[in-house]
């Protein structure tokens, strides 16, 4: 007696449709443009870095990866032009920047989306109408005004330069995030006899830790790579932030190749280190608010 077997299709075990061999093809495209575009983006830091660890006679005329690995350059960045110095005069600046950049803007963001008051609209439009205002523009103004109080070449003055140029965008961003958020929470916390401070600091601000994280990532980004201002605002070596040493290393008639690039190797790498941490609540704050509830 012969039996039949009754074979099921290939796609009852999963509960999805076979692919048909279009979509694998695109699917197979999608992944080959997308390692195309990394390791475009990727090149230029690896050769960054294989140049800072080659002798200086090779550094345009070696192979990509190097014969013979030196590290002069880091050893003269960082014992001849001592840039650890100034790479913690970035971290004090950027530190400072970050965390009086932070506490304006969630204060100012919370204010302006949850407390009513005259003209709250309009004062909101003339904060935020400074990011209309290209920061070229703003250098000589700021530069007379530090240097009438004192502040010029100092790096409390860079402090308060980059505070206020951030404030703006971070007021816009923390601003959205706290509209985002259900009014609910806070008419509860209130019928709890929580005064508006205690709404903002213990209902409000935990919620809002990925508008936080977003903030804080553009900033320091911004305020660590910036040029323009550290360069004409602080002349004196000691106290100036990391980029305007590395600046100067490029010559007009000749360039430490391996040094250059081993002090933008250091540069790079707590941004590089800030972002993988901070990843998780980048991407969260970047796609708060995009699907509506």
């Amino acid at each position: 007696m012969s039996t039949t077997t009754l074979e099921r299709p290939p796609s009852a075990s999963t509960g999805r449709p076979p692919r048909s061999a279009g979509a694998v093809g695109r699917r197979v495209l999608w992944h080959v443009v997308m390692i195309v575009v990394a390791a475009a983006a990727v090149a230029p830091l690896v050769y960054m870095v294989l140049t800072s660890i080659r002798p200086q006679a090779t550094a345009f005329s070696g192979p990509v990866i190097p014969d013979s690995f030196s590290g002069s350059g880091y050893a003269f960045a960082w014992n001849q032009l001592q840039i650890w110095r100034n790479f913690l005069n970035s971290v004090l600046i950027t530190g400072a920047t970050l965390a009086l950049t932070i506490a304006a803007a969630t204060l100012a963001g919370y204010a302006f989306s949850r407390i009513g008051f005259t003209a709250r609209n309009l004062l909101f439009f003339v904060v935020t109408s400074a990011l209309f205002l290209p920061g070229v523009a703003t250098l000589i103004p700021v530069y007379l005004e530090l240097q009438t109080f004192g502040l010029l070449g100092s790096r409390l003055g860079l402090i308060l330069v980059y505070t206020a140029g951030g404030v703006s965008f971070s007021l816009f961003l923390m601003r959205t995030f706290f509209d985002a958020l259900p009014n609910e929470l806070g008419e509860a916390a209130r019928l709890d006899g929580a005064t508006e401070l205690q709404i903002f600091w213990r209902v409000m601000l935990p919620l809002s830790a990925p508008g936080i994280a977003t903030v804080a990532i553009f900033q320091m980004i911004s305020v660590w790579n910036e040029l323009l201002f550290a360069s004409a605002l602080v002349s004196d070596p000691a106290s100036r932030p990391i980029q305007p040493v590395a600046n100067s290393l490029i010559g007009q008639y000749g360039t430490n190749w391996p040094a250059l690039t081993a002090t933008m190797t250091l540069t790079a790498l707590p941004m590089v280190i800030a972002y993988v941490v901070f990843q998780r609540w980048f991407v969260a704050g970047l796609t708060a608010g995009a699907v509506k509830a």
